[in-house]
């Protein structure tokens, strides 16, 4: 079993300094938030407004199912993206694993409204961590879709997908840097869902 979960760990690659800018820009880019215009531009009011998170789930309530798969496909990619622009141009190190936090926090937490929660990250998240390990988080996403469908809860995607990829990519003995990376979207992703039950009052 040990040897099973053991991970490889390679040596940090050499990389120029300029690349720690890509997470800066990550976090920029994770604060765009389009649920917030789609839903806007289709109800005249913000996701908040409505008393909803803007995000995928809330979009798709708020505004409709293409509306909701189009934002889905934004945030995926602006959590795929700076994980794949710093994997290309340097490799594997710790900006791999501020490139992976870096979208999700701009998510969570905007800049541009002044470090106030957004939403809950959970779909750039997912773009990051599919780029990382897609072997063993497609898969384990998809068992935490069949949860979230059975309990009608979206969150249920990550509580169940991200823990069970974890574990795949141990046991698949993925690179150190790539587990360590998707852990942090992870973990992200698991503060701001922490913060939301405070606010709501409830686990789920």
């Amino acid at each position: 079993m040990g040897r099973g979960f053991a991970m490889a760990w390679p040596a940090e690659s050499a990389a120029p300094a300029w690349i720690w800018v890509v997470p800066l820009l990550g976090y920029l880019l994770g604060g765009v938030l389009p649920a917030e215009y789609l839903v806007r531009w289709r109800r005249g009011a913000s996701p908040r407004e409505l008393g909803d998170e803007p995000g995928t789930a809330g979009t798709w309530r708020q505004a409709g199912p293409a509306a909701g798969l189009a934002v889905f496909a934004f945030d995926f990619a602006k959590g795929l993206l700076p994980v794949a622009l710093v994997d290309h141009l340097a490799g594997e190190g710790w900006w791999l694993v501020a490139a992976a936090a870096a979208p999700v926090a701009g998510h969570n937490w905007p800049l541009q409204r002044c470090l106030r929660p957004g939403g809950r990250g959970l779909a750039s998240a997912i773009g990051a961590t599919v780029y990382l390990a897609p072997g063993a988080l497609i898969p384990a996403l998809l068992a935490g879709c069949v949860v979230a469908l059975w309990r009608r809860r979206t969150p249920w995607v990550g509580i169940v997908g991200f823990p069970l990829g974890l574990v795949f990519m141990l046991a698949g003995r993925l690179p150190g840097w790539r587990v360590l990376a998707a852990m942090a979207a992870m973990v992200t992703v698991g503060l701001r869902y922490l913060q939301w039950t405070r606010q709501r009052g409830r686990w789920i």
